[in-house]
Formats: structure tokens, C-alpha cells, sequence
């Protein structure tokens, strides 16, 4: 026997002999592929399952990278429809070419005005949030807007043409003429109720036009403006470029459309046309039979709306048109309907249509109230018929929100029904199941969760409007019972995505379902007629040829136009007769298919349009509180991702804005407020609360026993949920709660570690609960203790930054810290340069430089504490104020140089007040303080020195830092593996980050400066101002502490050093910091300093010399010439104090040199300081003259 597999020694894996010498080499790799796709496929399930994406047949609905669109289209024409059926019917073929062109014109019409013009008009004068308009922008707004009112303009017209043209044509039809023997006489009991209900959508568009403007008060305030802004024009064409005439013409033109658009007319400008054309022998107004057709239309629509709440969903909206249609008759005819009873009945029933529907939603917040609109648009009727019209108005709004008071039992009930439904919609059917009942079920499902949606819709816009209009105010609950319908919407619309692979293969068997139903009940009908074609009369004939174009049209595309044709060729079918060709129980059956066949061809849409929760925009302030609300009670976080889904309908809306410069501007300002109010009223809390929880577990398990009260604690939240909610987007941004808290969490245990090392194991501790209990995958806190070189670590200096300031001296030229020698007991002294930084930073990181600051940060604001004290005290305060209320009243006197006597007097009076037990004055101590103040912020100066060594050691072997060659770009066209073209694209972001933090870095100090100024300057802090004067005795006893700190350096005495240039770089900060630079200099103390010792000089140096000339004066003639012991020991003692002069001028030349080095940290000034510098001259002056 033959080994399976066999090895060399370099490890190459032979193949098999194969077992069955009989199989071909084909079946034997067939097997092998088998298996290998067997293997790779428990991989990929593997994969999935680590991944924990969601096992549905549905994908995220944000990234589709394909849309199923179920729109059924076609690019027919309406002959093509029609075909070459019953063309030999030439009056039938007219009809149903007339009236489904005029039908479809119309409602192209409304689809455009919803698509271009009703949004923009609802959203014309909105502002982005957070900005203010002023009054030249209401101007420049209507200006922007003005080209789409034209458009308007021109729309309107055509409207008002198709409908002059779809009247005129009824009412020729519906004609005295026609009862008399003629071919369109069989039509007279043929009612067309497609073509009223599309007229009755046109009038609606135009009645939503009107609410929109004359409730949208921008239009009228910007009118306003722009009329102003015009007569402008007019009276100064010339200087707008234009000429007067033009100008006129264009102010008539505004007036036109101001007139037509703006006053409420665009409505009444329709149904106040002259409809009679009597050159064609059309009349309208006098038409008897057009008038009861008419009449017993809206009768018809008005049983349709009310009765069949299966059929019709969008309700609501539709009885704004039909509203429309009445005022229409009411206005045609208004001199016969003075006594008509049916009338009155049927304007009583209308009237009390505002009970059930008091509030319909426009657009924006903008509503139409059926009570309110009649009373204006038919004063006359409303007035007459109904008394307590007012109270009625008024009272079916309060009725409204008082039906509403139950809510919560309204909106548990909605739910219960779409939970059911949901289920049963995404349940698998069952194999015993028959095939017809699947299908069945699967359509009914489909139209039954766009009737819910319409329920949900209506309740949610109700809900909203009807507070808003009584000016009551939203509650918590009612707050948290609104999202529960905006949630359940956008479940709705996420259970028919998911569905939709299944909806998709079964939509053309629900379409191929139902006009088989329709063809079934019409074919028997057809034949019947068929069967005694002879003997058929006008009317049956036209009966036939419609069931032949029924079943004609039923064999294309279920698009609107062929729905169209279909629903007016059974009217045509159902015209009144003496024996009804359709049995009433067969006509409700057909039509109910008809309806079932445009719902489940046009379900997409209507979904669309039913869940649609733009009004979200108007009501954001709402969202604040419900935020809140997410963090106290964190069961409610799952419904968030549906909320933001909501929140994604307004896009298409603000997207439209045309008044603005930017069309983006409102959605971006939306969308910032939106992730801004997530991070504030959501993340921020959350990940605060989960590192307090943890933070108390570990606290409880140290001690033993848990520390928190539990009476007070209320209720536990599992803020789990929040680490569990998965990943969704909004509007591009990926929102992740469980990325934020960990980030967080990183951040903070890494900082804390950073600072307190010996802590890392109880960091360890909660990373590791963190993980237990929350499933969070922190870093690791575990940081080196040491540095690469020997040498203090930056983390410990940070720690520690209060106690370092005090131990170490600081060397501005040389950048370095030196240990004072009082500090330690050792023979050594410990140094701090910057190449310890570098490598402190090439082991913990670059983010150590930020916690420094940090640090330094809040060590300043404890020092400036005490240094605000100091100032504030009653002998210094005033004697500070004494000296300078002297050297201006005396500054003639002392030529505008600050006194050197003076600064010494108060050096020499502050030792008077008390001193230390090792002898430092009250002085020597706030010397002390902004010594450490300027150590502070020559530590930042040497951090920020020693990233940019590290940065440029990583970046050396960058050839040219001009001209960095993409070794991304040249991996990919050299076509290399793709986990290389990462690593190389990794590089090349790594490799432009460094160099740009190596170009620019970061200005701390002025960090540091614009922290600390707003406090330094409040109203409590004027002592403060006093700071300057103190600097000339501050600065003589820097002199005189570093004269004798280096006299100590040749006697090995601990108290020596030879630098400390701390004090200058801590005087030029806080001088900065106060902006007192000016008046420092105004005290021209260098100046001052320098001439007094320079005179001192030249009086100590006459002296010697006067003593020696005076000396040998006396030993002239003498044999002895060498001066006597008394005289050169008075030279001595002489010389000794002019040495003492020289020292101290030159270290005052040190420190004055210092300073000025210093001052260039911060020379960069804004605007603002220069404001506050001029401010600061312009008191100067004042003192000065005072």
C-alpha cells in the first residue's frame, strides 16, 4: 500500500493516489470542488455570525446599491391603448380619447405642482437653524424666488385652461340638445366619476396654494420689501442700470402677479372664468341637465369618500378637492341654489365633515380647516345656513384634541394591528397552504399595510396640527407618544423592504391575479351582448365596444393612464339603463378589483407617500425632549434608528429651497442640529454613565459592599442597549454608540493611566468589566515606565508638574530644565532637554503632548488663584496704587522714568511686613510664584520643541518633504496585491499627517492665553490692573536673588544656580495676559533702571579717582610714593562697590535681554487685542491728563 500523502524535506505536499483507479480525473476534481465550496461556505456562515448582521432576506435600506422600483411603466400613447378596438364606434373612440387626454393632462398637472412648486412655497422664508434673517435678505429672498412664481404664474393659466376645457366638454355632453334623438344622447346616463374626482385633485392644487401663501406670512413681508426696494429702482433707474420705462413695466408686472399669486386668488381666479361660449353654443351656467349631472357627482363622491374606507386611504387630502368641487357648483350656479333644499342637505353634510376631519395637513405647518375655508370662500351660503358657525369651527378643534386625550389606548391599538400584520406579511407560508390562498393573503397583506399607514399618518399630523392650532403645549408623554407613530411609519416602510424581493416576484402574479378576476366577470357580459349583436341599440352597442376596450387594455402594463381607460370604460358599462347590463354585486366585485389592481401596481408610491414625515422638520424642538427621554428610559433607544429614518423624508423638501444662495443650507444646518442634539443629549450622557457604572462596580467589589444608595438611585437603566443598538446612518454620517463609548473610554483610561501609573491594574480591571459586561473591546492601559534614555519621564514631570516647577530652573536659550541643588541630597543634578521629550513621545505617543497642556492648564489656574490674592491684599493694593498716583502726578519731574528709589523703598517696606524662616519676604515669594508660572510654560515650550524633533527623527528619511511621491498611487499601478495597496495608502496618510504637524504645530501658549483671558478680565478681577507697577521692585529682587545664587555657585553652597529664566518668561505671559504690555513700557523702567545705575557708575568712578588725585596731592614731595594703607583700603572698599554696580547692571541687562526673547512668544494679536491695547492708551491718556 501506498502512503495518502507523502512530504519532502522542503515540505511540498504531493496528490494522492486515488483509491478508485476507475474514476476519471474530472470526477475526482468535481469532488474536490464540492468540498472545497462545502468548507468555504461554513467559512462565509462562520464569518456572518461573528459579524452579528441581522439574518433577514432584506438589506440596510440606506444602502441599496440597487433600488427595486415596482412603478409599472410603459411608453404608450393613449391611441396605442386604445388600439384599433370599436373604431367603427366613432362617437365611443371620441369620448375615450377626449376625456382620458384631458384627465391625464390634469394629472400631470398636479404631479407637477407637487413635485416642483408646493415644496418650495412651503418652505420659502425658513432660515438654517441657528442663523437670523435680516430685513435686505427678505428682499434678496424674494428676488431669488421671483423666477418660480412666474413658473407659477404660467401654471396656474394652464390649469385654469385644461379645466375651462374639461367643463366646457361636460357640459356639452350633459346638453338640453342631447335628449333628443342623437348620438350622445345614450351618454346622458353615463356618469364619469374618474373625470370629476381628477378635476376635483386639480382644484385642490389650487386651494393648496392658496392656504400655503396666505398662511406663510414670509410671502407677504418679503412682497413688502421688494416693493419698497422698487420704488427705489424707479426713482433712480440710472443708477440700478436700467431705464424708467423697464422699470415701470416691471413694477406693473409685480403688481400683476402679486394680485394673481399672493391675494388669495389663485382658487376664485379659476371657478370665476367665463365658462359659456355661446359662439359655440356651450353654456354652463344655464345648462339644467350639466347642473344635475353635476349635483349628483358630488353626491356620488361624497357616498365614495365616506363610505368605502377600503377603497379610498388618502381621504383627507382628496376632500380638499372635493371642497373645491363644491365651491365650483356653489359658484356656477349660485342665483338656482337659493332654495334648494338638496343642496342645503348636501352643504349641511359637508359642513360636518370638520368634526371627523377638523385639521388636513398642506405642508410645513400649514393646515386646511374645511369649516373655515367654506365660511370665506361662500359667505353667503354658510352664513345663511348655519348660525353657530363660529362655535362650530372653534368647537371641532377642541373636539379633536379631546379625542386625542387618549392616545395612548388610540396608538397601543394601531399597534397591536401592524404587529399582526407585520407578522403575517413576513411569515413563511406553509406548505399545506393552497397556492390561490397564499396569493390572496400576500395581496390583501400588501393593500391592508398602506390603509394602516394612512390611519398611523393621519393620527400623527392630527395629533401635531391640533396643538399647535389651540396653542396647547406638548407633555412628555404626548412628546413620546408622537415618535411611537413616526416609529411605527418607518417600521412599516422597513417591513415592506425587507419584503421586497418576495413583493417583487409575487407583484406580477398579484397583477396577472386580478386582471384575470376583472376579465372573468367581464367576458360573460361581452358574450351575452355578442350573442344578439342584431338587435342592440345605441347604448348597448356602446356597452359592448367598452367591455371589448376592457379587456383590450387589460392585456398591457397596469400603468395610470390604462387604469384610466379601464375605470371610464366601465362607466360607460354601467350607464343607467331600464335592465342594468352589470349586476350591482357584480359591479361593487369588479370595481373592487379594479382598485386592488391600481393599489398593488402603484403600492411603492403610496407606501412612500402614506409614511411620509417631513412635518419632523417643523417639529424639531420636540426632539430635545425626546433625547432626553432615550437616556432616562434607554428601552426606548431601538426606536431611534426609525426616528432618524423619519427624519430623512424632509431632504427632498429642503432640497428644494430656492430663496437662499446655497439650496443645501437648510438641510446641512438640519442635519448638524440634528447629530449635534444626538451627541449632547445621548452619547455624552450615556458614555458618562456607563464609566460611572463602571467605575462603582469596581468601587463596591474593592470595599466590599456597593456605596450607592439604592432608595435614591430610582430605577437601574441597561445602558446595554445602547452598546447593542447596530450601526445606522444618517444622511451619510455612520452613527455608532457603542464606537463612541469606546473611544471614550479609551481616552479617559488612557489619560487617567497617563497621569498615575501605579492605577494601570485598576484600569485593567474595568477594561475588562467593560468587556464582561457591556461587550466592549477597550485597549489595553498598560504603559511603559520609563523612557528609551536615562532621564526623568514627561509622564512623571506631568504628574507631578507643581512639584517640578518648584525643584528645577529653567534656560531659555538652551532650552533646559537644571535641578537646584536645595532640592536633592545626591552629588548629581538631574537636567530635562529636549531629547528626553523626544523619546518620552516615541514611547508614550503624541498624545501626551495634549495632557501636558491639560495639566499646565490647571496648575496655572490654582497659581493665579494665589497670584490673584496676593494683589488683592489691602497693603498691596494700596501702596501699589500709591507709587503710581505718584509717578504720574511727579512723571514731569522724573522725565517719564519710572524712579529707581522708588521700586527700592518698596522692596525694602514689604521686608518690614514679616519674612519666612529663611528669610524670604512677602516679595521673594510672588517672585517665587511667577517663576513657577513661567517654568510651567517653558515645559509646554520644550514639549512642543521635542515633538517636533520626534516628528522630524520619523520623518528623516523623507528625501523632500516639498515633493513626497504617493506610494499608494504607485502600488496600485504596478498593480500589486490589494493588502498592499492598503499598507502602502496607510503610509502615505501616516507620512501627510507628520509632515503637516511638522509644518504647522501648535500655538499653546496662545491656547493657554485665550483660556485665561475672559476670567482675567471680569469685573471682580480690576485688581489685577495694578500688576505692571509691582514688576520694577518684582524685577530688583530677581537681581538681587540671582546675584547671590551665583556668588554661591564658586562656594559649592546648596542654594546656588546659575539660570532662571523662568521669572522673565512668567512676567511677559501674565503681562500679555492683561494686556498691560503698554503700560509697563509706559513706565520706561529699563530706561530708569539703567540711568541710575549708570550714574551710580560714573559718581563711584569720579570717586576712586578724586581719592587717588587727592592722595597723591598730598604725597607730593614726599619720598614715600606708594598710597598709604588707609587710602587703599578706602579704594578697596570703593572698588568693591563699584563691582557691585557692575554686577547688578549686567544681570539687569540679562533679564531685560530675557525678556524681550520672551515677548516674541507673543507677538501674534487679534483684532481684539488691539481694541483692548487702544482702550488701555486711551485710559493712559486720560490718567495722564488727570
Amino acid at each position: 500500500t501506498f502512503p495518502a500523502t507523502e512530504k519532502s524535506s522542503m515540505d511540498f505536499v504531493y496528490d494522492s493516489f486515488a483509491d478508485q483507479p476507475d474514476k476519471l480525473p474530472r470526477d475526482i476534481q468535481y469532488e474536490k470542488l464540492l468540498k472545497f465550496i462545502h468548507a468555504y461556505g461554513q467559512d462565509l456562515t462562520g464569518l456572518e455570525s461573528q459579524l452579528e448582521e441581522p439574518q433577514t432576506d432584506g438589506w440596510d435600506i440606506f444602502a441599496d446599491p440597487i433600488r427595486l422600483d415596482f412603478e409599472p411603466r410603459s411608453n404608450e400613447t393613449l391611441e396605442d391603448i386604445l388600439g384599433f378596438v370599436n373604431r367603427d364606434n366613432k362617437i365611443f373612440f371620441k369620448l375615450m380619447m377626449t376625456f382620458p387626454a384631458i384627465a391625464c393632462e390634469l394629472q400631470s398637472l398636479v404631479a407637477e405642482a407637487k413635485e416642483k412648486y408646493v415644496p418650495v412655497l412651503c418652505v420659502f422664508g425658513e432660515q438654517p437653524i441657528g442663523s437670523e434673517g435680516r430685513e435686505s435678505d427678505e428682499a434678496l429672498c424674494f428676488g431669488r424666488i421671483l423666477p418660480l412664481l412666474q413658473d407659477l404664474w404660467n401654471y396656474c393659466e394652464r390649469v385654469y385652461l385644461v379645466v375651462l376645457h374639461l367643463i366646457r366638454q361636460l357640459a356639452s355632453l350633459y346638453s338640453k340638445k342631447n335628449r333628443k334623438k342623437s348620438p350622445l344622447t345614450a351618454y346622458l346616463n353615463v356618469r364619469f366619476a374618474p373625470i370629476w374626482r381628477t378635476l376635483a385633485e386639480a382644484l385642490g392644487v389650487l386651494v393648496q396654494f392658496d392656504e400655503i401663501v396666505r398662511q406663510n406670512e414670509a410671502f407677504s413681508n418679503c412682497a413688502t420689501v421688494f416693493k419698497r426696494m422698487m420704488r427705489t429702482v424707479r426713482n433712480a433707474p440710472e443708477k440700478y442700470e436700467t431705464d424708467g420705462p423697464s422699470a415701470k413695466r416691471f413694477e406693473y408686472l409685480m403688481q400683476k402677479l402679486e394680485g394673481d399669486l399672493l391675494d388669495d386668488l389663485i382658487f376664485q381666479n379659476c371657478v370665476d372664468r367665463e365658462f359659456d361660449e355661446r359662439s359655440c353654443d356651450i353654456l354652463v351656467r344655464d345648462n339644467a341637465e350639466f347642473m344635475a349631472e353635476f349635483f349628483g357627482s358630488l353626491g356620488a363622491l361624497y357616498n365614495f369618500y365616506m363610505t368605502d374606507n377600503r377603497v379610498e386611504f388618502n381621504k383627507r387630502y382628496a376632500f380638499i378637492g372635493y371642497c373645491g368641487l363644491f365651491v365650483m357648483y356653489s359658484t356656477l350656479f349660485r342665483d338656482k341654489l337659493r332654495k334648494d333644499a338638496k343642496y342645503v342637505d348636501l352643504l349641511g353634510k359637508v359642513w360636518t365633515l370638520q368634526k371627523q376631519m377638523p385639521l388636513i395637513h398642506l405642508g410645513n405647518t400649514y393646515m386646511f380647516h374645511i369649516g373655515e375655508w367654506l365660511a370665506r370662500r361662500i359667505p353667503d351660503f354658510v352664513n345663511a345656513t348655519f348660525k353657530t358657525r363660529n362655535a362650530d369651527i372653534s368647537g371641532s378643534k377642541t373636539a379633536l384634541l379631546h379625542s386625542l386625550s387618549d392616545i395612548d389606548g388610540i396608538i397601543m391599538e394601531q399597534y397591536n394591528k401592524i404587529t399582526v400584520w407585520s407578522a403575517r406579511l413576513e411569515s413563511k407560508p406553509s406548505i399545506h397552504q393552497d397556492h390561490q390562498d397564499v396569493i390572496n393573503g400576500q395581496a390583501n397583506l400588501l393593500v391592508q399595510g398602506i390603509g394602516h399607514a394612512w390611519n398611523v399618518s393621519n393620527l400623527l399630523k392630527s395629533f401635531l396640527l391640533v396643538h399647535m392650532a389651540v396653542d396647547s403645549p406638548f407633555t412628555r408623554d404626548k412628546i413620546l407618544a408622537a415618535m411611537r407613530l413616526v416609529e411605527m411609519l418607518k417600521a412599516i416602510v422597513a417591513t415592506y423592504h425587507r419584503k421586497s424581493t418576495t413583493i417583487g416576484s409575487l407583484q406580477s402574479l398579484l397583477v396577472d391575479k386580478a386582471c384575470y378576476k376583472i376579465s372573468r366577470l367581464i367576458s360573460p357580459l361581452k358574450q351575452k351582448l355578442e350573442h344578439n349583436q342584431q338587435k342592440l341599440d345605441d347604448a348597448q352597442i356602446d356597452q359592448l365596444s367598452a367591455l371589448e376596450l376592457i379587456l383590450h387594455v387589460l392585456q398591457g402594463a397596469p400603468t395610470r393612464t390604462h387604469l384610466l381607460v379601464i375605470k371610464l370604460a366601465l362607466c360607460v358599462a354601467q350607464q343607467k339603463t331600464a335592465n342594468p347590463l352589470i349586476d350591482p354585486n357584480a359591479l361593487v366585485e369588479i370595481s373592487s378589483y379594479v382598485r386592488h389592481l391600481e393599489l398593488i401596481s402603484h403600492f411603492q408610491g403610496l407606501v412612500s407617500e402614506a409614511c411620509d414625515c417631513s412635518i419632523l422638520y417643523w417639529f424639531e424642538e420636540l426632539l430635545d425632549h425626546y433625547f432626553k427621554a432615550i437616556v432616562k428610559n434607554p428601552e426606548l433607544i431601538n426606536s431611534l434608528p426609525y426616528i432618524t429614518m423619519a427624519l430623512h423624508d424632509a431632504a427632498p423638501v429642503l432640497l428644494k429651497v430656492q430663496h437662499l444662495s446655497e439650496a443645501e443650507a437648510l438641510l446641512n444646518a438640519f442635519v448638524k442640529c440634528i447629530i449635534d442634539k444626538i451627541d449632547t443629549e445621548i452619547t455624552h450622557p450615556v458614555k458618562r454613565s456607563i464609566e460611572d457604572e463602571l467605575r462603582l462596580h469596581i468601587h463596591s467589589v474593592v470595599l466590599g459592599s456597593d456605596s450607592r444608595d439604592i432608595s435614591k438611585i430610582g430605577h437601574f437603566r441597561d445602558w446595554s442597549r445602547f452598546v447593542k443598538l447596530p450601526t445606522f446612518n444618517f444622511f451619510g454620517q455612520q452613527v455608532s454608540f457603542r464606537a463612541a463609548i469606546t473611544e471614550y473610554l479609551d481616552e479617559q483610561f488612557y489619560n487617567l493611566t497617563a497621569i498615575s501609573s501605579h492605577d494601570w491594574k485598576t484600569y485593567e480591571e474595568l477594561r475588562s468589566l467593560a468587556k464582561e459586561k457591556y461587550d466592549l473591546s477597550l485597549l489595553e492601559v498598560h504603559l511603559p515606565g520609563a523612557t528609551i534614555e536615562q532621564g526623568l519621564d514627561v509622564l512623571e514631570i506631568t504628574r507631578n508638574i507643581h512639584v517640578f516647577v518648584g525643584r528645577y530652573n529653567y534656560n531659555l536659550n538652551g532650552q533646559f530644565f537644571v535641578e537646584k541643588p536645595s532640592t536633592t541630597k545626591s552629588n548629581h543634578l538631574h537636567t530635562i532637554h529636549i531629547r528626553h521629550v523626544s523619546n518620552s513621545i516615541r514611547t508614550h505617543g503624541t498624545g501626551i503632548m495634549n495632557t501636558t497642556v491639560n495639566f499646565v492648564y490647571q496648575f496655572l489656574g490654582k497659581k493665579f488663584f494665589i497670584f490673584s490674592q496676593f494683589l488683592y491684599d489691602d497693603h498691596i493694593k494700596s501702596r501699589l496704587m500709591k507709587d503710581y498716583r505718584s509717578f504720574l502726578e511727579q512723571r514731569d519731574d522724573y522725565k517719564g522714568l519710572y524712579p529707581f528709589k522708588k521700586a527700592e523703598k518698596f522692596l525694602k517696606d514689604i521686608k518690614k511686613l514679616g519674612v519666612t524662616e529663611d528669610g524670604k519676604s512677602y516679595l521673594d515669594q510672588f517672585r517665587e510664584l511667577v517663576t513657577e508660572i513661567g517654568n510651567a510654560l517653558g515645559y509646554v515650550r520644550m514639549v512642543r520643541s521635542g515633538g517636533f524633533r520626534y516628528i522630524s527623527e520619523s520623518i528623516k528619511f523623507v528625501p523632500d518633504l516639498s515633493n513626497v511621491v504617493s506610494i499608494g498611487e504607485a502600488a496600485e499601478k504596478g498593480e500589486l496585491p490589494e493588502h498592499t495597496v492598503s499598507a502602502a495608502a496607510n503610509l502615505d496618510a501616516l507620512l501627510n499627517d507628520m509632515i503637516t504637524k511638522f509644518s504647522e504645530g501648535a500655538d499653546y501658549f496662545k491656547m493657554l492665553e485665550e483660556v485665561f483671558y475672559d476670567e482675567m478680565h471680569k469685573e471682580k478681577n480690576q485688581h489685577l490692573k495694578n500688576f505692571f507697577i509691582i514688576l520694577p521692585p518684582l524685577m530688583l529682587s530677581y537681581v538681587e536673588h540671582i546675584i547671590t545664587c551665583k556668588e554661591k555657585v564658586q562656594k559649592k553652597n546648596k542654594e546656588a544656580t546659575f539660570t532662571d529664566d523662568g521669572f522673565a518668561l512668567g512676567c511677559a505671559f501674565v503681562l500679555k495676559l492683561l494686556r498691560q504690555e503698554k503700560q509697563f513700557d509706559g513706565l520706561q523702567w529699563e530706561e530708569g533702571w539703567n540711568a541710575y545705575y549708570d550714574a551710580n557708575l560714573e559718581v563711584s568712578r569720579a570717586q576712586i579717582e578724586e581719592k587717588r588725585a587727592k592722595d597723591a596731592a598730598q604725597m607730593k614731595g614726599k619720598k614715600k610714593v606708594q598710597p598709604s594703607a588707609a587710602v587703599e583700603n578706602e579704594i578697596s572698599t570703593m572698588t568693591l562697590s563699584q563691582n557691585k554696580i557692575i554686577t547688578s547692571k549686567r544681570e539687569c541687562d540679562v533679564l531685560w535681554k530675557t525678556y524681550h526673547s520672551t515677548t516674541v512668544f507673543f507677538k501674534d494679536r487679534n483684532a481684539t487685542d488691539k481694541k483692548d491695547d487702544g482702550d488701555e492708551e486711551e485710559e493712559e491718556e486720560e490718567e495722564e491728563e488727570a
